[in-house]
């Protein structure tokens, strides 16, 4: 059962998704190398070197599955593997989804964990002109239907779902580099284009909201809850989004890439630390806001009270008795024939008492 799922089952992982999980210049240094893809350093699928070197929830698991397998390495997609995100995905389906048909084939027992985070480019681009097709509700559906593939083709599967981060908080970000002044806005025209308190910003926000809750709703409302073998969950640390801070209070620029919109390798590193701290927070007490310090100590171990991940199902435990089945019944009986013999010989007692009354008084009268 997946809903006993340790780090240390897990054999196969995989991701889904757009240009933060293919690692899009995770390690750039100008414009001119920003669209490498480091594949190997994503966040969600990366398996470059080490954990002691790079902070990735493959190197996580790693720690307690050396034989993990699907994770990718370097740049560029020579080396894959699992990795079938792809950069600029937008809504029409998660991207790569039906290619997780490789990730059952081998050992019928192998257990997988696969990422689905994917929203943010179709976000950006909603209020563009002929882009009806991004709304929240073809997102939604689209997400079911890769959900819906996923329940129906792949076995032993605990499948993380991200809820898209709050945008708006990267109008905050600034800098005078020839990058960020020159990419920045055509990475994300709808949210960084429009003025303060504008009816645009204001519009497109509630709809970056909208993307969120529906996808929470999507995901805890049953749907996806028939089988011991398969577990969505939705992972929520970027529920709220915060900036990180400098020493001088302005936003670290340190976590992003030189297009000030994706991440860096060190905010690729605290993406894995979120998700994996969330995989290890029971449902309805995950933290939903996402704390980029770098700093290590941060990553959780599993306890020997709470060994599992945490789905739906096992955070809301149904208590077990250890009393049979059988037992309760035969005592709700049991309880049931004893009122009525004690109703039988309260009433027999009242009739015997009657019948006793009744003969003292014929024998009176007899004498």
């Amino acid at each position: 059962s997946v809903h006993r799922l340790r780090p240390g089952d897990v054999k196969v992982v995989a991701a889904l998704g757009d240009s933060l999980s293919a690692g899009f210049g995770a390690k750039a240094t100008s414009i001119l190398n920003l669209r490498t893809e480091w594949r190997g350093r994503s966040w969600s699928i990366g398996g470059d070197e080490s954990l002691e070197k790079v902070t990735t929830l493959p190197n996580i698991l790693r720690k307690f599955s050396s034989s993990l397998y699907g994770f990718s390495l370097g740049r560029g997609t020579a080396n894959s593997r699992f990795n079938m995100a792809v950069s600029g995905a937008k809504v029409g389906g998660v991207p790569g989804v039906r290619g997780c048909s490789r990730c059952k084939k081998g050992d019928p027992g192998v257990k997988r964990v696969i990422q689905v985070y994917e929203g943010v480019p179709g976000c950006c681009s909603l209020c563009l002109p002929g882009q009806e097709t991004l709304s929240v509700q073809n997102y939604t559906r689209h997400l079911r239907d890769s959900l819906d593939l996923l329940y129906r083709e792949v076995p032993r599967v605990f499948v993380n779902v991200l809820e898209i981060l709050q945008i708006e908080g990267l109008r905050r970000i600034r800098s005078d580099t020839l990058g960020c002044s020159l990419l920045q806005r055509n990475s994300c025209p709808c949210f960084l284009i429009p003025g303060e308190n504008s009816l645009e910003l204001i519009e497109i926000k509630r709809i970056n909201q909208e993307y969120q809750e529906e996808t929470e709703r999507l995901v805890s409302g049953g749907r996806y809850d028939g089988r011991e073998d398969f577990a969505v969950v939705t992972q929520p640390f970027l529920k709220n989004s915060i900036i990180p801070l400098a020493a001088d209070g302005e936003p670290d620029l340190s976590f992003f890439s030189v297009d000030c919109f994706h991440f860096s390798e060190r905010g690729h590193a605290e993406m894995a630390i979120g998700l994996w701290n969330n995989m290890l927070e029971p449902v309805g007490r995950k933290q939903n806001f996402n704390n980029f310090t770098h700093d290590r100590n941060k990553i959780r171990c599993p306890s020997q009270d709470q060994p599992y991940f945490f789905t739906r199902i096992n955070s809301f435990p149904i208590q077990l008795s250890t009393v049979p089945l059988w037992a309760p019944i035969v005592t709700a009986l049991g309880g049931l024939l004893i009122g009525w013999a004690a109703t039988w010989l309260l009433l027999s007692r009242r009739v015997r008492q009657r019948l006793g009354e009744k003969k003292k008084k014929l024998e009176m009268k007899g004498t």
